[in-house]
This record gives structure tokens, C-alpha cells and sequence, in this order.
């Protein structure tokens, strides 16, 4: 006769969940305790209202002390016993509804009981009830009917709150998101009474988290604190099935889906030769990329140098072969970059590896079909002949974690939930920059350092300047000891006027001559200082027109010296504001600078001051057409 397994039966919700691991591979990973007495010989303990979405392959058990595991199974399927718990929203809104039809059968006695009264009282005549007894009769008759619509009354109203009731848990079940039909059945063997504290791990899908900031700065008597205090938080929005109460948090940047299972095979790498003209070569995976990457130049093809013809300067005279021209300067002789990085003529150099080769400037021959079958090797796809040689970088991925101070509640509900993950103090330099050719107003740029130990990661940022909303803008990954920017919003007192005036003078054609205009444009900038303390660092940027027409030249007057500089270099502005310097704008993604007229000055503001900035420029193109300055929008 076989034994039967003593069976234990769980239902998860009525036990706490210690702690989840959220990833950002969209999984978390859920710790679950459970107190259990266990009994010589075999235990089978049955927990059910696990997440459907439970990754069934991930389940451990632990925590057992001295008992054995035997058996773990774990299944999703049809099984509604976790809707019968007694805490489950469906038992309630079932229970909730029984009560509801008994207080309607209660209701409808008590009306049955009135119109009982009543049809008795019309039956009565003088024959059965003798004047002297009318009175009496007649105040009981009041007196049981006030009763009972009093008892009518309550019972109206008690339906009224069931009703409710069911609302509110109807919006219950609505906001939950996902189902509880997971279940994990365990068998334990114990060779004595015990009570062991058993621990179930598992891994769930549809959890999210993000990273959000919240950066609060502070002005002192109008002037910005250099001490700001970022609070780190992360939004964090699941809809397993399950709700997380009372729990301990850990955030991990890590992807459960990217943990090394093996270490890679390399795969042997060998080059070939390939006609620069032609058909693809087929496969040419690279041995240096990854699969996304497969396209890279690792021996580009010479190409010949082209003799370029003396051609007029764009803004000024016609410069000598191989000389650059500034945009807006005096032209300076360089190499080109790429003549001096590979050289035209090889009498005899060095291979690749040191052994003395010749280079012949002929198309080499094609790959003998014959020799890719000979050996597995991986094969370097050969790179366009105008393919610019490309760098591809693969970074190992950084796992961070950050453990939520306190306990968090987390429901199954698709909502973002926020949660506190720090509160950093960060030390700020602050700058007043103004654009006034777009707007003629001074902002405060905040430059924040990271002196944290925390690395930020990217999202969206909050300003917030004396417990006010100030604007948002977002932040890449910053790392300890890098630098993040953000504007405080704008500077009332800092007064800032801009204005411009143009002026054109015709040239008459001659014999050789065509006529041309020749107008030139001023912009005048002053800014008045109206605190009572100095600005140290005010940047005013603007922009001179570009024109890539060869018949229109521009020649760039003022700030005297600027158009001699290189981008990057600082030129003192003499006789204007002390300590007042001008430059060509940062290059970003081989954007802006000189190429893009952009410039601006530097310079310090006393209190109560001011400061006239001027620039000028002069447009000399053909009078037979006209020109006109357009924006150019920048993608």
C-alpha cells in the first residue's frame, strides 16, 4: 500500500517577499521566505498565486537547514484555486455580493412587513376595535411602522456602501496587471521534526526601472549657491502579477540576459586579397567586431594625390598650392592630414609586420576561389576604396547596483513608482551666458561635478531653484569626477540690448570688373550688471553668416584678431572691458567653430556696470544679385 506525502499547502500573497532585483533586461529577481514545520519523512509543500510570468527554469529553493530536497516543479497553468483565497479580489468582490443580496432579501421582507401592517389596519372596522381602543391602536400602528421604515432606511443605506465596496475593489482588479497562476510544488525529506525558514527564488519579466534626478539649487541674496544637492531617484513600474510590499529593493544596471555562460572561442583571422571594383565578398565577417560591426578598413587602399589648380580664395586672394584658407583670415600652409598620415611614394618600406616589402600601386589580383576552402578562417570583408578608415570601440558594461535605503512597496499595477536612491551635495561653478542675436537675455549655466561615488546614469533632470520649477533637460552616463550641465533659468537683473545697422557701398564695374556691393554689418551688445555684486564669468555668443558661393566674400573685422585664430585660441580684445577675450565656439561632433561663423566673449562684469561688445563684418558680392541671410537649422 503506497504512503501518502504529508502535503502543505501555501498560498504566496499571505507570505512577505524579502527582497527583489530589478535588472534592466526588463526581469527581476524575487526572494520569497516561507516558515514551515516540517515532519519525519517527506513533506510536499505546494505553493500557489505565484507570477505567471515566473521563468519556470529559474527557481531555487534554499534555507533548508538539515532537511533534503527531493523534488522542485514548478508550472503555469489554468488553476483558479488562488483566486478562492480569502484575500484575493475576486473572493472579496464574491463575498461582498453575497452580503449584498442579503441585505436586498432582508429589505424586501421589511417592505412586506409594512404592506402586511397595513392591509390589517384597512380590515379593522368599529365592530373589532371599540373607540376606546383607537387611540391605542393607532400609536402602535405608528410606532411599528416607523420601525420598520427605519429598518428599510438602514438597509438601503447598507447596500449603498456593499455597492461601493465592490467599486473600489473592481478598480482594484482592473489596476492590476498581470495573474497569479504560477505554482511550485516541493518535496523535502527530514529525519526529524523541524522548523526551517525556506527561501524561493525566482526570476519574473515585465519590470522596468529608469533613472530620474531632481537637481535643487539655492540663491543667496540673488547671487547662486556653489553647493547643490542632486537627489538620485529611480522610477521603477512593474506588472508581474504580484505585488511587492514591505520589500528591499536593489536596482542593478546589470542584464540577467548578458551574464557569461562561457568563455568565447577565438576564432583564427587571416587576410586576403580583394578586387577594389567589384561584387562583395560574401560572409566577410571582421574578426575585430561584432556582429553589427562587420565593415572595417584594416589596410585602406592608396589613393592618388590629385593636383589641385590656383583657384580664388573664398574671402580673400587666391591661395598657393596645398595651402588651407581660413573662413574668415589669412590663409596658412599644412600639409593635408591625409598626405602626412600615409605618405605618396614607398621606395622600399616596411611591411605591416617588419619585413622590408615593395608596394606596387597596381589593382592586386582576385582571391583564388580555391583558397577559402583550404582552411576555417574567418574572413575581413575589404573596405570601400572611398571608405574613411573607422574606429569601432566595445566597452565591457558596467554593473552597478544600488540598494533602496528602507522598505518599498511596489503594487502589480503598470504605474511608475518612485523611490528615493540617494541625496548627493554637489559642488556647481555657475556662468551667465546670454544669446542675444535669439534673445536678449542672460542665463545661468550650471556646470555640476560629480564627487560622488555614485555614477550617474542617463535621464531626464528637474531643476529646481528655491523649491521652483525651473526647467528639465537630461543628462548622459557621468562618472565620478565628470561634469554635467544644466541652465537655473534666466537673470532678471542682468539687462541685456542688442542691436544691428548695416551699410552698402557700390563698387562701378570697369573693363575686367564686375560690380559689386560691399555691406557692411555691425551688431552693438551691451549688458548692465544691475547687482549689487560682480559677475565673474559673462559669456555673450553670436554668430557671423558663412556663405559656401564663391562670388560673395566675407571678411571679418571685428573682434579684431579672431579671424586670425584657430578654434580653441583665446585673442584679447584690447582697449574694451578688462580682461575681455573672444574665440571661435567648441567644436561638438565637428560641429560649430569657424567652419560655422560661431563665436563669443568672455568677460567680467562689475556691480552696478556695464559692458559694449561689437562685432563687424563685411559682405562683398555681385551687385547683379541679391543676398540674403537665412538660419540654418542644425540636426
Amino acid at each position: 500500500m503506497a504512503t501518502t506525502i504529508p502535503s502543505l499547502k501555501i498560498n504566496a500573497p499571505d507570505h512577505p517577499i524579502k527582497s527583489v532585483t530589478i535588472f534592466k533586461s526588463s526581469k527581476a529577481e524575487v526572494v520569497r521566505q516561507f516558515t514551515l514545520n516540517l515532519k519525519v519523512g517527506q513533506n510536499k509543500i505546494e505553493i500557489k498565486g505565484l507570477p505567471s510570468i515566473i521563468d519556470t527554469h529559474s527557481v531555487r529553493v534554499s534555507g533548508l537547514g538539515d532537511a533534503r530536497l527531493y523534488d522542485v516543479v514548478c508550472t503555469v497553468g489554468a488553476n483558479n484555486d488562488a483566486s478562492y483565497a480569502s484575500d484575493s479580489i475576486a473572493e472579496i468582490i464574491r463575498l461582498l455580493q453575497v452580503k449584498k443580496v442579503e441585505l436586498e432579501n432582508e429589505k424586501r421582507v421589511r417592505r412586506n412587513e409594512a404592506d402586511l401592517l397595513v392591509d390589517y389596519a384597512k380590515t379593522l372596522t368599529g365592530e373589532h376595535v371599540p373607540p376606546t381602543q383607537m387611540n391605542s391602536f393607532l400609536e402602535s400602528f405608528v410606532e411599528q411602522g416607523r420601525k420598520n421604515l427605519r429598518a428599510i432606511t438602514e438597509l438601503s443605506e447598507k447596500i449603498i456602501q456593499v455597492d461601493r465596496q465592490i467599486e473600489r475593489e473592481n478598480k482594484k482588479k482592473a489596476s492590476k496587471k498581470g495573474e497569479a497562476l504560477g505554482e511550485v510544488n516541493i518535496i523535502l525529506g527530514a529525519d526529524e521534526t523541524s522548523k526551517v525558514d525556506l527561501k524561493l527564488t525566482y526570476i519574473v519579466s515585465n519590470v522596468f526601472w529608469k533613472p530620474t534626478y531632481e537637481l535643487h539649487a539655492t540663491m543667496d541674496n540673488g547671487k547662486p549657491s556653489s553647493s547643490v544637492a542632486l537627489h538620485y531617484r529611480a522610477r521603477i513600474t512593474q506588472s508581474t502579477g504580484e505585488d511587492w510590499t514591505n520589500t528591499a529593493l536593489t536596482l542593478s544596471t546589470l542584464s540577467s540576459d548578458t551574464i557569461a555562460k562561457s568563455i568565447p572561442q577565438l576564432i583564427p583571422v587571416k587576410l586576403r586579397p580583394r578586387p577594389l571594383f567589384g561584387s562583395n565578398t560574401k560572409g566577410g565577417y571582421t574578426a575585430f567586431q561584432n556582429a553589427a560591426q562587420r565593415q572595417i578598413a584594416l589596410f585602406p587602399p592608396q589613393q592618388q594625390q590629385q593636383q589641385q589648380q590656383p583657384t580664388g580664395g573664398l574671402f580673400g586672394a587666391g591661395p598657393t598650392q596645398m595651402a588651407a584658407t581660413g573662413v574668415f583670415g589669412s590663409s596658412n600652409t599644412a600639409p593635408s592630414s591625409f598626405s602626412a598620415a600615409f605618405p605618396q611614394s614607398y621606395p622600399g618600406g616596411a611591411s605591416a609586420f617588419g619585413v622590408s616589402a615593395s608596394v606596387s600601386h597596381q589593382m592586386p589580383p582576385p582571391p583564388n576561389p580555391s583558397f577559402a576552402a583550404e582552411e576555417m578562417f574567418e574572413e575581413i570583408a575589404a573596405p570601400d576604396p572611398t571608405t574613411e578608415p573607422t574606429t569601432f570601440v566595445n566597452e565591457t558594461p558596467v554593473a552597478i547596483s544600488f540598494s533602496i535605503t528602507g522598505e518599498s512597496t511596489i503594487p502589480s499595477d503598470g504605474i511608475d513608482h518612485q523611490v528615493s536612491v540617494a541625496v548627493l551635495p554637489l559642488e556647481a561653478k555657475v556662468s551667465y551666458v546670454t544669446i542675444p542675436r535669439i534673445e536678449p537675455r542672460v542665463y545661468l549655466h550650471c556646470q555640476v561635478k560629480n564627487s560622488s561615488e555614485y555614477r550617474l546614469l542617463a535621464g531626464p533632470v528637474s531643476v529646481i531653484l528655491d523649491d521652483s520649477y525651473v526647467s528639465k533637460t537630461s543628462i548622459s552616463d557621468v562618472s565620478t569626477g565628470d561634469d554635467f550641465d544644466c541652465t537655473l533659468g534666466d537673470d532678471a537683473e542682468t539687462k541685456v540690448t542688442y542691436s544691428r545697422t548695416a551699410r552698402t557701398v557700390k563698387s562701378e564695374s570697369g573693363a575686367f570688373t564686375e560690380t559689386t556691393n560691399t555691406t557692411t554689418h555691425m551688431t552693438k551688445i551691451t549688458i548692465y550688471n544691475k547687482h549689487t555684486f560682480a559677475i565673474p564669468e559673462l559669456v555673450v555668443r553670436d554668430a557671423v553668416p558663412t556663405c559656401d558661393d564663391k562670388r560673395a566674400r566675407i571678411i571679418l573685422r571685428k573682434p579684431e584678431g579672431l579671424a586670425d585664430a584657430k578654434d580653441g585660441e583665446e585673442v584679447d580684445i584690447k582697449g574694451e572691458a578688462e580682461g575681455l577675450r573672444a574665440m571661435w565656439g567648441k567644436l561638438v561632433d565637428g560641429k560649430g567653430g569657424e567652419k560655422e561663423g560661431k563665436f563669443e566673449w568672455r568677460t567680467g562684469i562689475k556691480a552696478k556696470d556695464k559692458v559694449m561688445l561689437e562685432a563687424q563684418w563685411e559682405v562683398k558680392a555681385p551687385a547683379d544679385s541679391y543676398w540674403a541671410e537665412s538660419l540654418q537649422t542644425t540636426s
